[in-house]
């Protein structure tokens, strides 16, 4: 690639079109003027030359010839003659139209003929020496200097001319042998040609550079005034951001008076200060939450020491600040001058080292300490009330295990006395009476049986009375069955509270289905009582890792409120679908679906807030001690339903196990 080509790929932009005519003028132009420098250079170097040969011609006249073509007689030879004469025949016709016509082309080619001529006589001066025709090649080059293949053609067509005329007659003034061939002259050709082969492409060459450099300097032209344009632009640019940069210095001398007074009237410490301890900057505010005077000299305030700023927590803030760069809600203690303990909140990061190459960091302080107080009586009074949301979720599940047992105690007390009453009017008084009478007659007993009216009605008698004793004590075992089915339903209530309340705080791996069967025995009596259908749909899911009282107690409150709900809406179909499932995300939900009333759309946002209760006689702890407890476990609470009358589902997720 070309020098030009390289330029104009570095500035497409910039630099015009060679095509343009304009532009090509221009450049014409610029070569006119490189060919004429190159031949008014090149037409010096001749002028001198063509003096210097005809010189050298003179003397090789006056000192060789004689030795050459006498031998050794010192007589004036014809040749000095020719050699002055046809020298300056040579040399004064060129060096005038160098002088007259020195760009022409006419100029160039008697230069041409000119530098051969002084070739061919200097080779007949030296008797044909075969060294001198050298200069023939080397004026061919000089020639070449002018850039102009045709001034080579014209000095070629002379040397070929010369040799061949006296190579066909004058053979030894060219070979120095009296005899030649054509075919010497031929080869003497050849050589030449070759030269001037090589010195025309080598002229092309050189043309098409000069161009090429004429194009550049054009294009170099353009670019200089393009830039030049630019830097006028450029200046005119520079003096209004010089201007701009002036009016930004005085906005900028206000806005930092401004900045001053901010932060001197801002309601928040702002402060500045090094790793090493070193204060550089506590505004107004900051001075007065750390306890000192608004004179107070800050180089005398060392942070480091443990005095104002703990040093535990000193090094776990600058330890956090220089992992992440930056600090947000960092909440220290620190130590007022009059010993007063306070409560700060800092906000800061990470600047750049200091002139001892140590870390600063500037950032906020804002005194906490009444925030803190405040938070800490809240917390002390949400663990009361968190505490007194588990005992009423306690109570609630032993209100029902004491509800769900009374119910069955009251069912054993209608069975114990219908067995009692049963018992006091049976047919065994009867049987008495037959064995008193019998008794009686136990002296004469066949005659008694045999012929007395009363005594043959024995037998019959006994039949009968042993058909209703019979019956009568199957009534007694039905009761009897039913009396111990209660009291195994009681027992079993018993033991899950018993199993529940003695693992309490323990945490443990349990099926989920016991979890649930469990619960459903506490309530199965109510729901049995009061018509409530019951659904299972269990799947097949992995163990949870509970707390199993905690579990027991939200699942136990969730079966009561969906009963009562059931009961409260007073439709046909009392429905209530208990369902295991795994969910996507790994854990175990359980479902407690009702056909209940339902919970309207304002009160799902609250249906676990604390003392949120629709119930007449509710107290707002249940659901909102369930959903404590179940997030306590890693797990959650929620609800849904579609409306009121459209019954409720809600759905405890619980950890895996795993």
């Amino acid at each position: 690639m070309s020098l030009v080509r390289q330029f104009s790929s570095l500035t497409p932009a910039i630099l015009p079109s060679p095509e343009d005519p304009e532009r090509k003028q221009f450049i014409a132009a610029l070569l006119k003027d490189y060919e004429d420098n190159v031949t008014a250079r090149t037409n010096q170097f001749f002028a001198w030359l063509l003096l210097l040969q005809w010189i050298v011609a003179v003397v090789v006249a006056a000192v060789w010839s004689p030795l050459t073509w006498a031998g050794r007689s010192d007589s004036l030879h014809p040749h000095l003659f020719a050699s002055v004469g046809l020298g300056g025949l040579l040399c004064l016709p060129p060096i005038l139209l160098m002088r007259v016509r020195p760009y022409d082309p006419i100029t160039r080619h008697m230069v041409a003929i000119a530098q051969m001529g002084f070739g061919a006589l200097l080779i007949d001066l030296t008797g044909g020496r075969i060294e001198t025709h050298f200069h023939v090649f080397g004026s061919l080059a000089f020639i070449a200097l002018y850039r102009d293949w045709r001034a080579l053609v014209t000095g070629t067509l002379v040397v070929a001319l010369d040799h061949l005329i006296r190579g066909l007659f004058l053979p030894e003034t060219v070979y120095g042998v009296p005899y030649a061939t054509v075919w010497r002259t031929a080869e003497h050709a050849g050589w030449v040609l070759f030269e001037v082969s090589v010195l025309i492409w080598a002229c092309l060459v050189s043309r098409r550079e000069m161009w090429e450099i004429c194009l550049r300097h054009d294009q170099n032209e353009c670019l200089l005034a393009t830039l030049e344009q630019r830097v006028q632009d450029r200046t005119r640019e520079l003096e209004r951001a010089t201007q701009t940069r002036h009016e930004t210095a005085e906005n900028l001398k206000v806005s930092e008076e401004r900045y001053r007074q901010l932060i001197a009237r801002v309601p928040i410490g702002i402060l500045e200060t090094s790793k090493a301890g070193q204060v550089r900057l506590l505004n107004p505010h900051a001075m007065a939450i750390v306890g000192l005077s608004p004179d107070a000299d800050l180089s005398k305030i060392d942070m480091q020491d443990g005095t104002i700023f703990q040093k535990a927590d000193r090094q776990r803030f600058w330890k956090q600040l220089e992992d992440e760069q930056t600090v947000r809600g960092f909440e220290a203690a620190l130590t007022r001058p009059d010993g007063q303990k306070i409560h700060v909140l800092l906000n800061a990061r990470l600047k750049s080292s200091d002139e001892s190459g140590g870390p600063v960091c500037e950032g906020t302080m804002e005194d906490v300490t009444e925030r803190k107080q405040a938070a800490e009586k809240l917390e002390g009074l949400h663990r009361q009330l968190v505490e007194a949301s588990r005992q009423a979720g306690r109570a609630d599940v032993a209100t029902g295990v004491l509800h769900n047992v009374g119910n069955v105690l009251t069912s054993v007390n209608l069975i114990v006395h219908d067995v009692r009453d049963r018992l006091r009017g049976g047919a065994l008084s009867y049987l008495h009476r037959v064995v008193e009478t019998i008794h009686r007659e136990r002296d004469r007993l066949g005659d008694f049986l045999a012929n007395d009216a009363a005594g043959k009605a024995i037998p019959d008698f006994l039949v009968k009375l042993d058909q209703r004793l019979t019956a009568e004590n199957e009534t007694l075992r039905g009761d009897v069955e039913t009396l111990v089915g209660h009291f195994e339903h009681i027992r079993q209530i018993i033991v899950v509270q018993q199993s529940s309340a003695r693992m309490f705080g323990v945490v443990e791996s349990v099926a989920p289905a016991d979890l649930v069967e469990d619960a459903l025995k506490v309530n199965f009596d109510s729901f049995g009582r009061h018509g409530v259908t019951l659904r299972k749909r269990f799947a097949t899911v992995p163990a949870t890792r509970v707390d199993r009282h905690k579990v027991m107690q939200i699942l136990v409150n969730l079966m009561k409120n969906a009963k009562d709900s059931i009961l409260a809406g007073k439709g046909l179909d009392r429905r209530i679908t208990v369902s295991i499932s795994a969910r996507p995300d790994g854990r175990v939900a359980i479902a407690v679906e009702d056909t209940g009333t339902g919970i309207a759309d304002e009160n799902m946002v609250k249906i676990f807030q604390h003392g949120f209760t629709t119930k007449k006689d509710g107290h707002g702890f249940g659901l909102h001690s369930c959903v404590l407890a179940a997030r306590e476990m890693s797990g959650d609470l929620t609800a849904f339903s579609d409306g009121p009358g459209r019954g409720a589902i809600f759905t405890l997720v619980l950890p895996t196990a795993a």
